[in-house]
């Protein structure tokens, strides 16, 4: 039980509890508030996210990229809106190898301003779930810009970090509209 594997366990064990942490939080804050938290915008994003960790570039230099948002008409702090993301990293552009990673995150996305096409920025924590040399799961995040273009597009530059799962980071920039 205590022989090499048992480091892998800990972080394993580290990176659920970290989740389980987190969603607490998003919950505990969810259950203090009378108002309704079901989704209700839902945005579709597609562009490409560019590896930035060797393992993820060994898939595709170039990865497929869709996403969806779903918007609660409740935030969790008193500005801008909360937001629960899922993408989908795949190989769609060519590559030697082949996996994919799916992260799933809860953002908070703050304005710059009021006018019909707001520019903002965004911050977002949870986990990605990572198929390239095996399955694995990691506590990750992400951050980015964007823009509302009309009322229902949207361009955005995001950048994703995350912990290693199945010896691959799930490291990338994506450009999405």
């Amino acid at each position: 039980l205590f022989t090499g594997g048992f480091g892998k366990h800990m972080r394993s064990l580290n990176t659920v509890t970290a989740i389980v942490a987190a969603l607490g939080i998003c919950g505990a804050a969810a259950a203090q508030s009378s108002n309704d938290m079901s989704p209700t915008g839902i945005t579709l994003r597609g562009g490409v996210a560019l590896p930035v960790d060797k393992s993820l570039t060994n898939v595709a230099s170039a990865l497929a990229n869709i996403g969806v948002e779903f918007n609660l008409n409740q935030s969790l702090l008193k500005t801008g809106e909360t937001f629960f993301s899922l993408d989908y990293f795949f190989k769609g552009f060519g590559g030697n190898g082949t996996g994919s990673a799916m992260p799933v995150m809860i953002n908070q996305r703050f304005y710059g301003s009021n006018n019909e096409t707001r520019s903002y920025y965004f911050l977002g924590i949870g986990a990605s779930f990572v198929n390239v040399n095996g399955n694995g799961t990691a506590l990750a995040a992400r951050a980015g810009v964007g823009q509302e273009l009309g009322k229902s597009l949207i361009a955005e530059i995001a950048g994703y970090v995350s912990d290693k799962a199945a010896g691959t980071r799930t490291n990338a920039v994506t450009f999405n509209i």
